[in-house]
């Protein structure tokens, strides 16, 4: 019983912080710049050969425009947030084409790399610290690659110079991409203090920061236009 009664009363003498905190919502909305041009990353595009895009590339290439593929993070300042992988975390290749042109995923997720054209492809990463080749793979192979970096994780394809796409690591559990609306909604954030990141493929980042409490629901808006 004694020990019983330690127990109980180091429970009531825990500091605040370490009791279970409130978990609150965040949403809001990305204003995003309408003309915004799709950034060809690496030193050969301007050799790169342009064929007449299929009706299926044409409908990828809106699927893949860089407004569809804004991410936003919160990172807790406070704490260290639990992260676990991933899952379903895939990149496809079809019509000579990432799909998606953005992937957010936790640091040391596995993702799956699947080659669905009718063609030989290649993905590759000279990202320090995320330098990988996973060679030439024949229509319809997966080849998963771990990913350990926190950061940007830039991909391309050794045959085809104007594919490229990107994989967003983070250290975080509570990230999203924003809607084509550029709403967005997360979910079980505890109290605390945060870095808000918002990821465009074609803009960058920017950072704010924001303080949530209470177990409510905060409305956190931010801009990606330039005044």
């Amino acid at each position: 019983m004694r020990i019983f009664s330690i127990l109980f009363y180091a429970l009531l003498l825990m500091p605040a912080a370490d009791l279970p905190l409130n978990k609150n919502k965040i949403v809001g909305k990305i204003s995003i710049p309408g003309d915004v041009p799709l950034v060809k990353r690496g030193s050969n595009q301007k050799y790169c050969e342009e064929e007449p895009a299929s009706p299926r590339k044409k409908q990828l290439q809106l699927e893949n425009h860089p407004n569809r593929h804004v991410v936003i993070s919160f990172h807790p300042l406070d704490f260290k947030a639990e992260i676990s992988p991933t899952p379903n975390a895939i990149v496809n290749q079809m019509e000579k084409t990432f799909s998606p042109k953005v992937l957010p995923i936790t640091a040391g997720s596995t993702v799956e790399f699947l080659n669905s054209d009718t063609e030989v492809h290649n993905i590759f990463s000279m990202t320090p610290r995320a330098n990988f080749n996973i060679g030439r793979r024949q229509p319809g192979k997966s080849i998963p690659q771990r990913i350990e970096k926190v950061g940007l994780v830039e991909l391309k394809c050794d045959i085809h110079c104007g594919m490229n796409a990107a994989i967003l690591s983070l250290d975080t559990p509570f990230f999203t991409k924003v809607n084509a609306s550029g709403n967005y909604e997360v979910d079980g954030l505890p109290d605390g203090n945060y870095r808000v990141q918002v990821y465009h493929y074609s803009l960058g980042f920017i950072e704010e920061n924001l303080t949530v409490k209470g177990g409510g629901v905060v409305t956190k808006n931010l801009n990606l236009v330039k005044p």
